[in-house]
Parts: structure tokens; sequence; C-alpha cells
């Protein structure tokens, strides 16, 4: 490989990383007060446009919000990684960016969850792990109105922002945060819906996991594995996959997510259809 062959490579994946900043940059400035320069307005909707992503104006206010706030946190990790890229797989971030960047993107899951199987389109019991910043936690008391959510996580900078989240969406009495590790969670019997992001966890902590959680629902509850379908290229998938690795977390195929079920006693594995263009699938095992 030649020099010239990676100054290929970097001219064409800068334009991809200074029109992905563009994006985030004009949805931002529609979200703000602030007065940009006339020629800078123009000049960031000539690249949206350029990308035929045509008006972003017919987007509703919370969805630009999570699309700049996707795009913030993209730009972040990348910045992280370039920074230290020696350092251990794990979840560290302490961002504000990146952590509620995650948080953000994680509210479309109990919507998803709800529409996965009738039994879930009501919930009165829900169980939240890796609940992070607890954005997904409050999207869950807005998707099930009498539900009350526990959510649990060890990572202390991302609980501090969760119960600020949680007080203010008024949702104190219903939402109970822990920090507490998944593999030392000892509820029994309590729960209708168990929510558990693969992408989080090493293989080792969820195989582990997975029996306490099964001991913690109700007879007649979900376990919910959410995992990231790949991307349909090499570089996207070779991408997606250091950044699940460098999270702390694996790469799991839904054969292996339905064995794991089966293997904690579960039944009814099965993987649910894909709602959209999101790119979570969720795969479910029923206690008897």
């Amino acid at each position: 490989m030649s020099f010239e062959d990676v100054m290929g490579a970097v001219a064409r994946w800068q334009v991809a990383t200074e029109a992905l900043a563009a994006l985030g940059a004009e949805l931002t400035l529609k979200q703000s007060a602030d007065e940009a320069p006339p020629e800078i307005v123009e000049a960031l909707h000539a690249v949206a446009v350029a990308a035929g992503l045509g008006d972003l104006d017919d987007l509703e206010p919370q969805q630009q919000a999570i699309a700049a706030s996707i795009v913030r946190l993209c730009v972040r990790q990348a910045i992280d990684l370039l920074d230290d890229p020696a350092r251990q797989p794990g979840w560290t971030f302490t961002d504000p960016v990146i952590l509620d960047g995650w948080g953000r993107g994680s509210m479309l899951v109990p919507m998803l969850i709800a529409s996965s199987t009738p039994d879930l389109g009501e919930v009165e019991t829900f169980l939240d792990v890796g609940t992070g910043v607890g954005l997904l936690a409050v999207a869950a008391a807005n998707v099930w109105p009498t539900a009350t959510i526990v959510g649990i996580d060890r990572w202390e900078p991302s609980l501090e922002r969760a119960r600020a989240n949680v007080t203010q969406a008024g949702l104190d009495d219903r939402i109970t945060l822990r920090n507490q590790d998944i593999v030392d969670l000892d509820d029994v019997g309590r729960y209708d819906c168990i929510w558990v992001p693969t992408f989080f966890l090493t293989e080792p902590d969820l195989g582990r996991a997975l029996p306490r959680l099964t001991q913690a629902m109700r007879p007649g509850g979900w376990v919910v594995l959410g995992r990231f379908v790949k991307p349909p290229d090499a570089l996207a998938e070779a991408t997606a996959t250091l950044r699940t690795i460098r999270g702390g977390g694996f790469d799991i195929d839904p054969e292996r997510a339905a064995k794991l079920l089966e293997q904690a006693g579960c039944t009814a594995v099965h993987v649910a259809p894909r709602a959209g263009p999101t790119p979570i699938e969720l795969i479910l095992g029923q206690k008897s």
C-alpha cells in the first residue's frame, strides 16, 4: 500500500466527516436562538442539499434534536478514539455529549418493545439494564403510563445525570435508579419486561446475568435482548464493531442470543420483526 492510497482514503473520508459536522451544525442552529452569519447558514444548507436531504425544517423539533445529538455523539466519540486509542475496552465516558447522545438515541427502544409482541403493549413493571442517563426509562414511563420502572447501571457519571433527568420529567415516584451491576441483580418475580442492551455487555457477563434476569421476571414476563444489526458494507461493519468493542460490549448474532435465552430457561424465543430503518433488532424470550 502506498502513501498515495492512504491519502486518497483520507480525502474521501474528510468529505464525509465535514458533511456530518455541517449537518449537525445546521440542526443545532435550528434549535438555538443564535444567529449565524447568513453566508454560513447558506453554506450549511448547501451541504444538506448536496447530500439529498432537502429541507430539514420538515423534521419535528424533537427529531431535529435527536439527529443533532447523534451527530455530536459520533464526533465526540471519534475524537475520544483519536486522543486515547490505547485505553482498555469499557464504558469510561464522562463527556456529557457522549452520555446524553446515547441516552437520546435510546428513547425509541420502549416503543419498539411495545410493538414487538401483543403481550408487551401493556407493561406494569419494567427493568432498564444499563439505564445510562435515564432517558430510556423516561420514555418507557410515557409508553406505559401506569408502569413502574427500575433502571440499573454501574457508571455513576451516567446515573448522576439520570437522577436529574428523572426529576426534571417529574417521574421520581415511578422511576427508581440503582447503582448495580447486572450480574448482581437479586430481584425475584418482579418484572413484566426486562430490556438488555447486549452491545454494552461482555458475553461472559450476559451469560452469567440471564439466569438472574429470568429469576427477576414474573411468570409470563419477557426478557428483550437488543443488538445492533450489522451494516451492509464491510467498512461500516468494521467501524461499528470497533465502536461496540471499545464501549465494552460485543457483537452477538440472533442465533447465539436465542440460545442464551433458551439456556436461561426462556421459552417462546424469537426475533421480532424490525420496525422501520432502526438498526436495533430485538430477540425475546418468555418466562413460563
